[in-house]
């Protein structure tokens, strides 16, 4: 008789109210006076900083409209403005937002409306992300500054590109702050919000070591979920909060044998490529549970400061600390971030994880509703 496996998700319901929160502050950022900044990219800590601008992360917009059944409302919002459909989703769901707001077009559920921007900030990471912010300030009239966060092809790179990248933060995007914040920057700010940050991170990591166990007690997925804690809650004490409790949850689990998949644990240890599906998480593990598989590791999630050890908050130049992490730092995120040192990155993790087997994942957004649902990826 086959095995019957099931999903034995852990509880991660404390991530609502701390999304919930955070886009509620953001749309009443306005009103209390602040200024407003839409950011993609690590560069988002610098206006995350500044305590009288209320900071946005546009990849979490994405996961939040689609999280609100609101993606596709959103999307046919930018294809009326005149968007093409062959764009990024991300950047026609800030497309769509915006329309909306300018014109005055109805909306089912006005919270995914967000107040428009006073300055946009591009870290590029991936090209499409200096291309929605000129985009949008061509569009809108809105000040933009775009960062180029160049991956290393060789470690020798490194200081070189570190460099780069901290003359145009502190000759360009500090610069921009200051002048939409009315305000300096103030380097003291930053700081108290990267020693609990860094706190919440080290708590995260002793997560992450409970998927070197075998059967896992989680997966991929619990822990993608987890992530929002990280960015809509950094620097807050209901972030570390969280972690606290998601590692209880993980002792508790191990110390009862209790695994991510009924009966017995996992067949197949699956690592997976690409970005998380935000919207189709659950249509992809009722994919891979029937066969006992279960995504355990992947480099998507391990961007997201990876090795909060490696950061010395008491810096003497905090600024660039933040970009030392992406470059000469232990970490090197830039260079396991690029095609040269991603196969040096996935066999480690393969390694480091027992994966039996790997899924590459490429998203195609453009398709229309009827068709969106069926062929989001290929």
């Amino acid at each position: 008789m086959n095995t019957q496996y099931k999903i034995n998700k852990l509880d991660t319901s404390g991530v609502g109210p701390l999304v919930d929160r955070h886009w509620r502050e953001l749309r009443e950022a306005k009103e209390k006076g602040m200024k407003i900044a839409w950011c993609a990219g690590p560069m988002f800590v610098y206006a995350y900083a500044t305590p009288n601008i209320a900071s946005h992360f546009m990849a979490g917009y994405a996961a939040y409209c689609g999280g609100r059944g609101m993606a596709d409302e959103v999307l046919e919002a930018a294809e009326r403005y005149g968007e093409l459909r062959d764009t990024c989703s991300y950047h026609r769901l800030h497309t769509g937002m915006a329309a909306m707001i300018m014109n005055d077009w109805p909306v089912s559920n006005p919270q995914v409306l967000l107040p428009m921007p006073d300055l946009l900030i591009g870290g590029r990471f991936c090209t499409e992300m200096s291309h929605y912010m000129e985009a949008i300030h061509r569009r809108f009239g809105i000040k933009a500054v775009t960062i180029e966060i160049p991956s290393a092809r060789s470690r020798e790179d490194l200081p070189r590109l570190e460099k780069f990248l901290t003359d145009q933060v502190k000759e360009t995007l500090i610069p921009a702050i200051e002048e939409v914040s009315g305000s300096k920057f103030d380097e003291e700010n930053m700081r108290s919000i990267l020693r609990p940050w860094k706190e919440t991170c080290i708590i995260r990591n002793k997560c992450w070591e409970f998927f070197k166990l075998k059967p896992s007690p989680w997966t991929l997925w619990d822990y993608g979920v987890s992530i929002a804690p990280v960015f809509y809650a950094m620097g807050k004490p209901e972030s570390l909060e969280y972690y606290n409790n998601l590692l209880k949850q993980l002792e508790e689990r191990t110390e009862k044998n209790i695994p991510a998949v009924h009966p017995d644990g996992e067949k197949y240890r699956l690592y997976w490529d690409g970005w998380l599906p935000w919207s189709f998480l659950g249509k992809f593990i009722r994919m891979m549970i029937p066969y006992g598989a279960i995504p355990i590791a992947g480099r998507y999630p391990w961007e997201f400061f990876p090795h909060p050890e490696d950061i010395n908050t008491e810096a003497d130049d905090i600024i660039h600390e933040w970009i030392r992490l992406i470059y000469t730092s232990p970490n090197t995120l830039s260079y396991h971030d690029g095609p040269w040192g991603g196969q040096e990155h996935i066999e480690d993790l393969i390694q480091t994880y027992s994966i039996d087997g790997m899924l590459f994942f490429s998203s195609n957004s453009k398709y229309r509703k009827k068709i969106r649902h069926t062929r989001d990826c290929h």
